[in-house]
This record gives C-alpha cells, structure tokens and sequence, in this order.
C-alpha cells in the first residue's frame, strides 16, 4: 500500500505587511496630469527611446524627458506628472502611460516642451499590485469607494 503525504500550507492573515497603499480619490488621479520642469532622478523604471528623446519612468510619479540630441551630454529637459505610472510605450508619436488603472494617450508638441493628454480609458488596467504580494489582496478588497492605488510605500515599524 502507497503512502500519500499531504502538506498543507497555513496562510497567516495577521502577518505584518511590508507596503502599505497611497490611494487617490479618481477626480485627484484625474487631475493628476501636469507638465512640469525637469525633476531628479529618484526611482528610475521603464525606460523608451523616441526620436531624440529619451522617456524614462520615475516609478509612481511621471516620466522624465531627456533630450539625447547630443549623447554624450543628454538634458533633462522637462517631467510629464502622472500618478501611478509604472508602463509607457509610443506609437504613431502618441505616449501611452497608465495613470494607476487608467490608460491615457499623450502627445508632444514638435520639440517636446509640452505635452497635452489626448485621451483617456478608465479602469482599463489591473490595479497597481504592491512589491510585497501579501499585501495585495488584503488592501484591494478593503479598496474604499472612489479610491485608487497610486503607489506602495514601505512600513515605518
């Protein structure tokens, strides 16, 4: 006769969690979107080449705009403000960002000095998950009305 082991894992739902979530009412996140001068480098993520230019993510916060006409010496040129962004891509000269859930088209002017948001799709995204995965389903499904997850920030314990 065979023996068959069964191991059972036991998930604490008291664990203590690592991140914690900064949420944004949707009118907030909404009016999130703003041009503004070149930022510090702080958290670099996801980074896209277009043209002369160089869009580089600063996680939860935008995109960096850097000029790489010269390569040996590029600019940071200008900060396109975008909560929860973490994704970018362009296509037909059009950025494609998440604003946290949302999916938002934005174009530059000829020399990328200024940027306006063509278009957005609302709740076209999965929400953001945190980096900690034992925090995810605990916040999203306490998620309040009319509240979004922007970013993740670590626990002061």
């Amino acid at each position: 006769m065979a023996a068959v082991l069964i191991m059972a894992f036991q998930v604490n739902n008291n664990r203590p969690h690592e991140y914690e979530p900064i949420m944004m009412k949707r009118a907030d996140l909404e009016a999130s979107f703003d041009v503004l001068p070149a930022q510090a480098i702080e958290a670099p993520g996801k980074i896209w080449v277009f043209n002369n230019y160089i869009l580089l993510i600063e996680q939860y916060y935008g995109i960096h705009i850097i000029d790489n006409t010269n390569p040996n010496s590029p600019q940071r040129t200008g900060f396109i403000n975008i909560a929860g962004c973490t994704e970018l891509a362009v296509r037909d000269g059009i950025i494609y960002a998440n604003n946290a859930v949302d999916l938002i088209g934005i174009k530059g002017n000829v020399d990328f000095t200024d940027f306006e948001m063509m278009s957005r799709n609302r709740d076209a995204l999965p929400s953001i998950s945190s980096p900690d995965p034992w925090s995810d389903w605990y916040y999203t499904e306490q998620l309040p009305d009319d509240m979004i997850i922007v970013r993740w920030e670590p626990l002061n314990n």
